[in-house]
């Protein structure tokens, strides 16, 4: 083809950090490329003069400039939301392992360990049963002393 027709690039690309524009051209060169590709396969030659202004004129309208950026907004955006959804993934993932490590902190890592822990609980239950019956008891005792004591008053 012509490099006459460079100028598609200015017709796509507004700024050198206009990404949607960078692949809008890039889409452009890709059509062109097959449809040079497509003549040489059918009909085994390069394109003609008139055939490179027919691609050209098709493809430069103010419709089909659209659509390459159209189709530039499509893939970048597909292509973001691919990014984060595997940068979510990712960090759910962390987000799970964070969390069993820390629930295995939590739970003893062997036998002995967990057997201390039953005792531990078997022997607190105990302790606050026996200070709680003398509790009772003291309570139990005071009273009767307290009553026999106002009978004698009596």
């Amino acid at each position: 083809m012509n490099g006459k027709y460079n100028f598609i690039y200015k017709e796509l690309v507004s700024a050198d950090d206009d990404l949607v524009g960078l692949i809008a051209y890039g889409i452009y060169k890709k059509h062109k490329i097959e449809f040079i590709t497509k003549i040489k396969r059918e009909q085994g030659r390069e394109p003609s003069d008139e055939e490179c202004k027919s691609f050209f004129a098709a493809s430069t309208t103010d419709s089909q400039l659209r659509n390459y950026r159209s189709q530039a907004e499509t893939m970048l955006s597909e292509m973001v939301g691919n990014v984060a959804t595997e940068e979510l993934a990712r960090y759910e993932d962390d987000m799970l392992r964070n969390y069993r490590n820390e629930i295995s902190s939590c739970i003893p890592s062997n036998k002995m360990t967990f057997v201390i822990s039953i005792l531990a609980g078997v022997v607190s239950t105990l302790l606050f049963t026996v200070i709680a019956g003398v509790f009772y008891f003291i309570g139990e005792t005071s009273d009767r002393s307290t009553r026999e004591k106002t009978k004698e008053l009596m």
